[in-house]
């Protein structure tokens, strides 16, 4: 994370280093009903990162650069219909794009390390159920 101190204000500043916790804040700010679900947030931003002197190469290691965002916030049932949506709309780009020769898909999922992990286990059941069966359909 980057630190600048001065300005006018002669204050401490950080730049934003990812847009996960500012989602999760708008989020959190809000007064939401399980009816309002699903919640999307989506920002093309740069982010930066104090990458050291040496790190920097090419594209792999950069110190800012703008990167599309999103966050889901929805209820269990809704897990499989928004991943099929987010699939189908990267599918559309990447054909529009001339990008689809050669397509394949990796699927990670939890290894056996529960304190790595939020929620439940039938929870996470449920996702890694769901993105399972999306990308065998896709």
């Amino acid at each position: 994370m980057f630190s600048v101190h001065g300005g006018t204000s002669n204050e401490d500043f950080y730049v934003k280093p990812m847009n996960c916790p500012h989602h999760m804040q708008l989020f959190a700010d809000n007064q939401f009903s399980y009816r309002d679900m699903p919640i999307r947030y989506f920002e093309p931003a740069t982010v930066y990162r104090d990458e050291k002197t040496g790190q920097l190469s090419g594209l792999a290691r950069v110190r800012s650069i703008t990167q599309d965002d999103g966050h889901l916030f929805l209820r269990v049932s809704q897990i499989h219909e928004e991943v099929t949506t987010v699939v189908k709309i990267i599918k559309e780009f990447y054909t529009t794009m001339g990008m689809m020769e050669g397509y394949w898909v990796r699927l990670s999922l939890r290894d056996d390390v529960k304190e790595n992990y939020l929620g439940s286990d039938e929870v996470w059941n449920t996702a890694e159920a769901a993105l399972t069966d999306v990308c065998k359909a896709e």
